[in-house]
């Protein structure tokens, strides 16, 4: 297997600190890298530049799951900010919660972090970034998921999407490329993406000004049903690309996940690891080119070559 042109659309390893010095090291020959909060963007950067040049792409981007620490509304003060993006079951959860978040970020303030560090790299992509309606906040809003009871407390939908829109604008604005999380709202983003919608003539007839360039977007390690792929695909203004993994799309039935490799158009098909961590990435990235390959019945050669030549597509180095 050639590793040298494997590449990983979506994945965190610069989540385990203690192992950074592996990433450099890795047999995949490529890496896109996902910040998720502003204070993991440092490390995002730092792990990219000890990689040698065009191996690893930064991705900068605010995640759904940390999106309440977000406004829209700079003219809302904090509890009222909260208490209008914040839902629960028990009430008594989301005053408690209230009361132990930090401030938020200001809308200018975030925005203009997140294009200083896009104009600071012009290969990065904008992610991960979108909308999760499963999500629930942990105790005080604390960062670390693993083996810790949730709450009831939920950032709205409409929060999620005012947010997701504002930094796929800011990808438009940049041209860049932008990695989706989207669980249990696929509709939502359908109806997002329409509303963003441009037409795909490179000029509007009506205006002598010329439109931007399709923002290439992927869903990342993609679970939803088939039927909605065509609808994702048609949507004007943006290029597609849909990904899969071991870690998250492996979890489906093998024969659903076979049907939804297959109703992918080959260009716009990618894969990951979806790991927080170097260890196991590679053998991550052969196994899910070796599920990709029986789908949709490739070899494994032609598996990595197809997913290599559409990742620098969708990064946007060819």
């Amino acid at each position: 297997m050639d590793n040298s042109k494997l590449c990983d659309a979506h994945c965190h390893p610069h989540d385990d600190v203690e192992h950074l010095d592996m990433i450099p090291k890795l047999k995949t020959g490529h890496i896109t890298i996902m910040g998720v909060r502003q204070d993991d963007w440092d490390r995002v950067a730092e792990v990219t530049a000890q990689c040698a040049s065009g191996r690893c792409i930064p991705s900068f981007g605010i995640h759904p799951w940390f999106l309440h620490r977000l406004m829209v509304d700079d003219n809302a003060d904090p509890k009222t900010h909260y208490d209008q993006v914040l839902t629960a079951k028990i009430a008594s959860e989301k005053q408690e919660m209230i009361e132990a978040l930090e401030r938020p970020f200001p809308r200018e303030e975030w925005v203009a972090n997140l294009k200083q560090r896009l104009a600071d790299h012009p290969q990065a992509v904008v992610g991960e970034v979108g909308l999760d309606r499963a999500a629930r906040l942990l105790p005080d809003g604390a960062i670390e998921w693993h083996g810790v009871k949730p709450t009831t407390v939920q950032t709205s939908i409409d929060h999620q999407m005012h947010v997701l829109r504002i930094q796929l604008e800011i990808a438009r604005e940049f041209q860049r490329a932008v990695s989706v999380h989207c669980v249990q709202a696929s509709g939502h983003l359908l109806q997002l993406l329409q509303e963003l919608a441009v037409p795909s003539k490179k000029k509007d007839k009506s205006s002598s000004t010329a439109l931007p360039p399709p923002v290439r977007l992927c869903i990342h390690s993609f679970v939803g049903s088939a039927g909605s792929i065509p609808q994702f695909l048609n949507v004007k203004g943006f290029s597609i690309y849909v990904s899969f993994s071991v870690a998250i799309s492996g979890r489906l039935a093998k024969s659903k996940l076979q049907q939804l490799m297959c109703a992918i158009p080959e260009d716009r098909l990618l894969i990951e690891s979806d790991l927080n961590s170097p260890q196991g990435q590679d053998e991550a990235m052969e196994e899910i080119v070796k599920v990709v390959a029986e789908a949709r019945q490739w070899s494994i050669e032609q598996t990595i070559e197809q997913t290599y030549r559409n990742w620098q597509t969708f990064v946007g180095m060819q």
